[in-house]
């Protein structure tokens, strides 16, 4: 749970900053649109892992079915900014985004593989983890274009 909110209140921050970046076109909206979804779906799913044994199923469910419509519309939003972004983009854009988008891959191998530390820090933390660097990357990304 802890983990989750980690990377929704990163997420929050990365979508504040781009607030105050000037864009002639949609690239900014878009990413911190993604941010913000980003950061719904941290946060319902710290909720969701967190207070599992507090929740009602009929509560339980729906907030996961939320949590993973909202990492979908994370990725939807965060490509078409990176992709409406090509027009402006410079070899250090690139470099910012592509290592966000390699450490966002090695965060989901090492969640898909279940590695963990320790039964106290398993597979869903350190991709949270990962995935807050990887979202700090994105942003340095972001904030060139």
């Amino acid at each position: 749970m802890m983990t989750d909110y980690l990377l929704g209140g990163a997420a929050i921050v990365f979508a504040v900053s781009l607030r105050s970046r000037v864009s002639d076109s949609m690239t900014i909206p878009l990413w911190m649109t993604g941010f913000s979804t980003a950061a719904g779906a941290a946060i319902i799913g710290g909720t969701f892992h967190g207070f599992a044994a507090y929740q009602s199923a009929s509560l339980h469910r729906p907030l996961w079915d939320v949590t993973m419509l909202l990492i979908g519309a994370t990725a939807a939003f965060m490509i078409s900014a990176a992709l409406g972004g090509t027009l402006h983009r410079h070899a250090e854009t690139t470099r910012w985004l592509g290592a966000g988008l390699i450490l966002s891959v090695a965060g989901l191998a090492i969640q898909i593989g279940g590695f963990s530390l320790h039964p106290d820090f398993n597979h869903n933390d350190a991709y949270h983890c990962i995935q807050t660097v990887a979202f700090y990357f994105l942003f340095r990304g972001a904030r060139l274009m």
